[in-house]
């Protein structure tokens, strides 16, 4: 018996971590490259690795790039620019977004060539006309993004497995004036839906002005007749002229009616402060029900798809260890 207690116990182990268990694929792809910004002319800090350029209207430049291509074969990368947005995650990133500012930075700089090709072992220069047509007022930010090409037969033959794609950004800042510019946020909705398979509510917020923004508390309380559903609190950074869009996690599918929220964001020079009130509809709840999966809908699930089975196996795992402590002390009186 006391074989079997343990036997049953690693049994059950296994049924509760084994099955189910996701399979991970390495994907080992050295990264072989790596980029280096060439000091400009209009630099103002001369202490940074990205650029901080101050130029008046109609002022042209180059922003050069070297990249190294550090392997043995002969490589071809590709250059872009990605202007600076907020994500959900109140993190400034870089992405083929457009900005709410009139004109952005991927309006006043191409890349000379989009494609470098560079044998291995060696580097080249890519070059970055940049002209700004009018006086700035603030802050424009963007990045220039180099990555590697794959080869189309490359691609084709690992369709189904993992392909690393790594690349390098460098901040491109630029700006008419030194001196600092206040932020403007504005609260512009919210709105309930399911974001990726999950049931979320979303709170979109703005910086209207041509500013990056100082790290800020960001804080948004849902309710509904004075108790709280979902509180998430985070700290946001925004980019200049962008939106951001919080997505906020709930246990489950909220059920129709009228909903309060309370967003607040706390910077160190002033508070802004929004209430709002919205409602969730019968049709809205249905459309979430066809989205989500079946196991999601359920509002008192704390643990998610797996709640179900994980309940049972720790019930289980707890009636294999009495039943084997049991025997253990029959064992020992006999």
């Amino acid at each position: 018996m006391k074989k079997w207690g343990l036997s049953g116990f690693f049994v059950v182990l296994y049924l509760v971590f084994g099955i189910g268990s996701p399979s991970f694929v390495k994907a080992d792809a050295p990264v072989n490259f790596s980029i280096e910004a060439i000091p400009n002319e209009f630099q103002v800090d001369s202490g940074v690795t990205y650029f901080d350029l101050r130029m008046a209207a109609n002022q042209k430049t180059d922003v050069r790039v070297r990249i190294y291509n550090h392997g043995s074969d002969d490589q071809t990368f590709l250059t872009s620019i990605r202007n600076a947005t907020t994500n959900g995650n109140g993190l400034i990133v870089y992405e083929q977004k457009k900005p709410l500012a009139p004109v952005s930075l991927t309006e006043m700089i191409r890349p000379a060539t989009e494609s470098t090709f560079i044998k291995g072992g060696e580097s080249k220069v890519v070059s970055l006309p940049l002209q700004i047509p009018n006086e700035l007022t603030g802050t424009v930010l963007a990045g220039i993004r180099v990555e590697k090409k794959f080869d189309e037969n490359e691609t084709k033959e690992d369709t189904i497995g993992i392909q690393n794609r790594h690349a390098y950004i460098i901040g491109l800042k630029v700006r008419s004036e030194i001196k600092d510019v206040s932020p403007e946020l504005t609260y512009e909705g919210i709105q309930t839906k399911s974001y990726l398979t999950r049931p979320n509510i979303l709170v979109k917020l703005a910086n209207q002005a041509a500013t990056i923004t100082k790290p800020m508390k960001f804080e948004a309380v849902i309710s509904k007749n004075k108790k709280v559903i979902v509180r998430k609190e985070m700290d946001v950074r925004f980019a200049p002229s962008t939106y951001m869009t919080v997505p906020i996690e709930t246990m489950g599918i909220l059920k129709a009616g009228t909903y309060q929220v309370v967003i607040r964001v706390e910077g160190k020079e002033r508070t802004w402060i929004w209430n709002d009130e919205f409602t969730v509809t019968e049709k809205q709840v249905k459309q979430m029900e066809e989205k989500i999966p079946k196991i999601e809908k359920n509002s008192n699930s704390l643990i998610g798809e797996w709640s179900k089975e994980l309940m049972i196996a720790s019930t289980l795992i707890i009636f294999l260890l009495l039943g084997y402590i049991y025997r253990l002390k029959k064992q020992q009186h006999s």
